[in-house]
């Protein structure tokens, strides 16, 4: 569900013509003669019979953040796009994750044609973290991607591996779509020269970067943001907020079919959240990054000028309050 022209410049055409959609919509689903106006000001607390003052209050002050779905105006929850369910695998971590520190290959042996590079330590560092030969099968892949051109006879350094790593940071940076990536890869690869190794989806890339994320843990999420699922919270199918729903909707939906497994449903939206202590721990298993991490304490001038933020008053704080923790090295 694309929404972003509902924050976008108010003057564009693309506004305009979201918003008289909008508009039918409210005037479809009114409540006893009344719509919500969901501007920066009312916040669906107050309520008009005509949609020109809908209309007024949205061009001036533009709609409430995070008003993704119209729950006051008709919607229950996200539709489900076409096969999407393929595409949401708990298995895979987002790549976005997989920017983890380079470690240094000790005492392991590569072969002499494999890129020395940070992407190679990187793989290395974590295959030797593994704890099943499941896991250093995977990594075994990986390193074979990286070794991979993108296409046959390649002389320019692009490896499928690279490539797809490259791709995706970019679908990161620019809040590209999961299907709207896909497509892009699909016009790449008839483009490229024919047998190439680029990735046809954006599910088949993920699947390509899996073993690089670091751990990371999914909460569901109100596609309004009102709420995450955990806590008191973790057992709803709906938002006590908005009355979104937990779980996208699927189209021509037949429900559960007695003797067959139920169908997997997919979130409306979902929080990736990295616990900080496994990204530290890849840092300090690098050499030269730990030795950096430690700067503040076995290295930083300290002549009584602000030159770092281990020298303001907040941290001095820290070291006033908590004695022992300030006292050793690689408190970051």
């Amino acid at each position: 569900m694309n929404r972003q022209w509902m924050y976008g410049d108010r003057r564009t055409s693309e506004y305009i013509k979201g918003l008289h959609n909008f508009l039918e919509a409210a005037e479809a689903n009114k409540q006893n003669g009344f719509m919500h106006c969901p501007c920066t000001v009312c916040e669906n607390t107050k309520a008009f019979s005509n949609s020109k003052t809908l209309h007024f209050h949205l061009l001036e002050k533009g709609f409430m953040p995070h008003y993704n779905v119209w729950t006051k105006h008709g919607e229950r929850g996200v539709m489900m796009e076409d096969n999407e369910e393929e595409e949401d695998d708990d298995n895979y971590p987002p790549p976005e994750y997989g920017d983890a520190a380079m470690g240094e290959a000790e005492d392991q042996e590569e072969p002499d044609d494999v890129p020395d590079d940070d992407l190679r330590r990187v793989i290395v560092d974590a295959q030797r973290e593994c704890e099943s030969e499941r896991e250093k099968l995977k990594f075994d892949r990986i390193l074979e991607n990286h070794k991979k051109g993108l296409y046959p006879n390649c002389e320019d350094g692009n490896t499928k591996l690279g490539t797809t790593l490259e791709l995706l940071q970019w679908k990161a940076d620019n809040g590209v779509s999961d299907k709207g990536f896909s497509s892009l890869l699909k016009i790449m690869k008839k483009k490229l020269p024919k047998d190439n190794e680029l990735p046809g989806s954006t599910y088949e890339a993920k699947k390509v970067l899996c073993p690089l994320g670091l751990e990371v843990q999914k909460i569901h999420a109100c596609p309004n943001d009102c709420i995450l699922y955990r806590g008191e919270y973790e057992d709803l199918n709906a938002c006590p907020v908005c009355d979104a729903l937990r779980y996208k909707i699927r189209r021509d939906d037949p429900g559960d079919v007695e003797g067959e497994r139920p169908r997997k449903r997919v979130p409306a939206k979902v929080m990736w959240y990295a616990p900080i202590i496994p990204r530290l721990k890849r840092l300090f298993r690098n050499k030269e990054h730990a030795k950096l991490m430690r700067w503040h304490k076995e290295n930083r001038k300290k002549d009584g000028k602000l030159r770092a933020p281990a020298d303001g008053s907040q941290w001095r704080k820290i070291e006033r309050t908590w004695g022992d923790f300030a006292g050793d090295a690689r408190n970051v």
